[in-house]
């Protein structure tokens, strides 16, 4: 896992990032491509290239900022545009040409005996990315500082982000067909910069978007928790479920749970027919009893961090879709710890206070 601590401009912190990820990013550029003509429907690279590309004039067209900084990435890499395309919209991509895996991330929300949250988040997703994640402590011009998780080649906080104004972000990928639409990627960057909820929600629920997803969204300031569905009206007749998480925990993974947005699939979720773990995992988080719940940051991060096959994956174990890293988050403190999924990193437990400078 590489850190990087940056600020300044989009295209200056994307620079400082390409910079420190030169090595990597024409790696997984490559790999990328391996994975996408091995596991998915895509057929050529030519097609990846074209529904990438399509995903980054979206981008432009959405917010401009986020191709800035993309921009910068590619320059400090040194690889062209096309290939930095491909690399930050590869889900935009796989969802719209499905793998056979839908195994994806896991969510555990407990709220504390004194009103705060802890957030634990284990980002799962391709294993050319395993050892390879990204750890930004950046400060964009104009906009709160952010430290979050993401991947190399990619747009920051799309694998857990918390900023100074007490937003925390994770994501889980559900594997609806994608539709055309404005880019999820560039979505979620955007919210992870805001400075309150409405904020968030106006981000992340803009319609249409291409690909269906589901995020836990909390505000520290005023201890509000919500889980957001969010979908394009092609896929669902409701195409925004958004609800308040009040109880003493909620957990999600990569299907569609029970509820109204489940009710309002124009077609059947392939998640639970096609994937081995989202339904095990989600029922091993809903069974916790009270009195087995994670309290502290260390037990949050030692439950999601224990290997079982289910909540927490090896490259051995599956092959299509691995924990890369696993993210606890209290946002009422302003802290985040980071584990690096990786046995043979050089530093993989991190933590940063946000109130510190």
């Amino acid at each position: 896992m590489r850190h990087v601590k940056a600020s300044g401009s989009f295209y200056d912190v994307g620079l400082q990032v390409g910079e420190a990820c030169k090595e990597d990013i024409p790696e997984l550029y490559e790999r990328t491509v391996a994975y996408l003509l091995e596991h998915t429907s895509v057929g050529t690279v030519a097609r990846m290239h074209e529904v990438a590309q399509r995903h980054m004039a979206g981008a432009e067209r959405l917010w401009a900022r986020s191709v800035d900084f993309l921009q910068g990435l590619a320059e400090g890499a040194g690889v062209s545009m096309e290939k930095i395309a491909l690399t930050s919209f590869t889900e935009e991509v796989s969802s719209e040409f499905l793998p056979p895996s839908n195994d994806k991330c896991s969510t555990l929300v407990v709220r504390l005996s004194n009103g705060n949250h802890l957030i634990a988040h284990n980002e799962d997703y391709e294993p050319q990315n395993f050892g390879k994640m990204v750890l930004l402590d950046v400060t964009f011009n104009d906009f709160p500082r952010l430290v979050c998780l993401t991947y190399p080649g990619m747009l920051p906080s799309l694998a857990g982000s918390l900023n100074a104004c007490e937003i925390a972000i994770t994501n889980n990928g559900l594997w609806l067909e994608a539709q055309p639409g404005l880019p999820k990627q560039v979505q979620h960057f955007r919210a992870s910069l805001a400075r309150d909820l409405d904020e968030v929600e106006e981000w992340l629920a803009m319609d249409p978007i291409a690909v269906t997803t589901h995020y836990v969204i909390a505000h520290g300031h005023t201890r509000e928790v919500v889980s957001l569905t969010v979908s394009n009206p092609e896929t669902s007749y409701v195409p925004m479920f958004f609800c308040p998480i009040t109880g003493p925990s909620f957990c999600h993974t990569n299907h569609v749970p029970e509820g109204p947005f489940l009710k309002g699939l124009r077609k059947e979720d392939p998640a639970p027919k096609l994937s081995k773990h989202t339904v095990p995992r989600y029922e091993k988080l809903k069974s916790f009893k009270q009195d087995k719940l994670p309290r502290t940051p260390q037990e949050a991060l030692d439950l999601f961090s224990q290997n079982d096959g289910l909540i927490h994956r090896t490259p051995e174990q599956n092959p299509t879709s691995v924990t890369l890293a696993t993210v606890v988050m209290c946002p009422e403190t302003l802290d985040i710890w980071i584990r690096d999924a990786d046995p043979a990193a050089a530093k993989r437990d991190w933590h940063f206070c946000l109130r510190d400078r």
